[in-house]
């Protein structure tokens, strides 16, 4: 990990969600700041070596967490261990925004990915989730 203050931000899009790539440098861990249009998200997905913590900034975001979609609050904190289905949802109608954190680090990679997939980008998700170690397996929640 590098020390240091940076305002180096790298951002990609795709999908209804404007995403910063909070920590773009070799570190432990991603840190990503998502913007979440009203209607889109993350579909039901499993990351197969990843831990997650999303902490939710503003809006109304519906998350997928095993079975159970919970709507949950702003400044709540949504942990996901590796290998549990998950996904989210932005129901309001304004922007939603939360943090990401995940580890190891690797999950930038994906957004990268998508970012730069030619379009229809939505025909390239099975092939950009199997290589960062993503599953899509259902619908938004």
């Amino acid at each position: 990990m590098e020390t240091g203050i940076t305002l180096d931000f790298e951002t990609t899009e795709f999908a209804g969600m404007k995403t910063r790539i909070l920590n773009p440098y070799p570190s432990p861990f991603t840190m990503l700041e998502m913007t979440i249009q009203p209607g889109y998200g993350a579909p039901a997905h499993i990351s197969m070596t990843e831990d997650k913590l999303f902490i939710v900034l503003s809006g109304e975001i519906r998350y997928l967490i095993g079975e159970e979609t919970h709507l949950v609050p702003v400044g709540a904190r949504v942990q996901v261990a590796r290998g549990v289905v998950h996904g989210f949802s932005n129901v309001g109608n304004e922007p939603a925004k939360h943090i990401l954190v995940s580890t190891p680090r690797r999950h930038e990679e994906f957004f990268r990915d998508m970012h730069n997939a030619p379009e229809p980008r939505a025909d390239n998700i099975p092939a950009i989730a199997a290589k960062n170690d993503q599953a899509i397996v259902g619908p938004l929640p």
